[in-house]
């Protein structure tokens, strides 16, 4: 099975222009993601998939491969889409271009996932933390993921939901990494939004509203997304905190 990580990036961000490219503890934020990408074992090869020629130029810099997509696509999954039509592989991941400290067990522990639900039909797969912050269920940024008994996901919303009505419950943390079949990107890049993720903001939500099935495991870790300029800090202090001593 060939398994392809994509890193989609972009120049263009509302509240962070240029954000690939921010740099975070010495180098550009897209480099310290492909770093983090290629060492998951799982993971054949890795590219970056951009529309924006000084994204692209600082990727050839540090020799990692990059192919240059439409300035048109909505989605990050669009762009990974029209990187499947050329390259062809079984598994394609999507590795979000701004979290510089996803673990490569993360993704391995994804692709799995897709893997063994393959065989059920399955062709989407994604993670979730259990246990979401007081700060993130109060912010729009943190999506929230609920994970049936059939291990297949029943929603996301920016919302922290479940609402506690009459018991307590420990709420989750999407991470933001999907692997696909290729077919699965197709239909998704063949396929209008909803009303629904038209609402949210939230692209997986294409294959609920239609009734596919996205499986999603829980993993360990932290994810932390650079959304705005002061995250950098954070994730720095996160390095700083990892480094071997």
């Amino acid at each position: 099975m060939q398994v392809m990580a994509i890193i989609p990036a972009r120049w263009a961000s509302s509240r962070f222009p240029g954000k690939a490219l921010a740099q975070i503890a010495g180098l550009p934020m897209i480099v310290r993601v492909w770093q983090r990408t290629r060492r998951a074992r799982r993971v054949d090869s890795v590219l970056v998939a951009t529309d924006d020629e000084r994204i692209a130029e600082v990727c050839y810099e540090y020799g990692i491969d990059v192919a240059m997509t439409s300035p048109e696509h909505a989605t990050g999954t669009d762009r990974l889409a029209e990187v499947a039509r050329t390259h062809a592989a079984d598994v394609y991941v999507n590795v979000q271009g701004d979290e510089p400290v996803i673990d490569p067990q993360t993704i391995d522990t994804v692709v799995d996932c897709l893997l063994s639900a393959r065989e059920s039909g399955v062709e989407v797969a994604t993670a979730y933390l259990r246990g979401a912050s007081e700060e993130q269920k109060r912010s729009p940024s943190t999506v929230h993921l609920l994970c049936g008994q059939d291990q297949c996901v029943m929603a996301f919303s920016r919302l922290a939901i479940p609402y506690c009505m009459k018991a307590d419950y420990v709420h989750t943390v999407h991470v933001g990494l999907y692997a696909y079949t290729r077919d699965a990107l197709m239909w998704f890049a063949g396929t209008a939004p909803g009303p629904v993720e038209l609402a949210e903001s939230i692209e997986p939500l294409r294959f609920l509203e239609h009734g596919r099935r996205i499986v999603c495991v829980q993993v360990s870790g932290e994810s932390i997304g650079v959304d705005e300029p002061q995250d950098v800090q954070r994730v720095e202090a996160i390095l700083a905190r990892d480094a071997p001593q």
